[in-house]
């Protein structure tokens, strides 16, 4: 799990600040809250670091048929890919997966959280199946769309946190998605874990130190 300690989060005209009133304690929840952004981007290094990564995807699709297995593109690799339009809107991830002579290209937006901004997610859908739409006659691979919600368990939760804007079949878990890699979802669970007395530790610390919060304390 990503550490607050590491986190720099936002000082000065933060909107934690003009919650509470106090800049440091406005620093110490904004430095919590960008913690959790990087957390994202450490889960999809997670991700990535358990599972076949495609160097150069142009080259990757030029076979008709891959090699059976898993194999992943990235969002910088897709940039550079030349085969494939993507219209600057690249997903998160394309998985790429041959098993029982059939091929399957998994088009993935991830999310660290169990549920979505569907103002942002919208266009990412809206930009998903346009890309789907217009590549899937191009490459021999059947096409398939999913919004990831790692931390969730639910499928139907991820549906109607998501205000029923895409199909249930969308939708995938955590466990799922892990499941569709060839993973472990659980090992990866519990490694993120091990991060988090130390986070609890470290805001315990920093949020005594601040001096209206002792002050309040004092008064109790």
């Amino acid at each position: 799990m990503a550490l607050i300690s590491d986190s720099r989060g936002r000082r000065e005209n933060s909107g934690y600040t003009r919650v509470f009133g106090d800049p440091e304690l406005g620093h110490l929840v904004s430095r919590v809250q960008a913690t959790v952004i990087r957390a994202g981007t450490e889960l999809e290094k997670m991700v990535l670091d358990r599972v076949d990564v495609i160097e150069d995807l142009d080259e990757f699709l030029v076979p008709e048929i891959m090699a059976d297995g898993v194999q992943v593109a990235t969002k910088k690799e897709m940039k550079r890919c030349e085969t494939l339009n993507f219209d600057g809107n690249e997903p998160d991830l394309l998985v790429f997966k041959r098993r029982n002579a059939s091929q399957a290209c998994h088009v993935v937006e991830l999310k660290d959280g169990d549920s979505f901004d569907t103002k942002k997610s919208s266009g990412e859908l809206s930009a998903m199946h346009e890309f789907i739409s217009g590549t899937g006659a191009k490459i021999p691979y059947v096409m398939y769309a999913h919004f990831v919600c790692f931390n969730q368990n639910d499928r139907q939760a991820i549906y109607e946190g998501f205000k029923r804007k895409i199909a249930i079949k969308e939708c995938m878990t955590g466990r799922k998605f892990c499941e569709l890699l060839e993973i472990d979802y659980d090992e990866i669970v519990v490694a993120r874990q091990a991060d988090q007395p130390m986070n609890l530790r470290y805001f315990v610390d920093e949020l005594l130190a601040i001096p209206a919060v002792r002050s309040r304390l004092h008064g109790l």
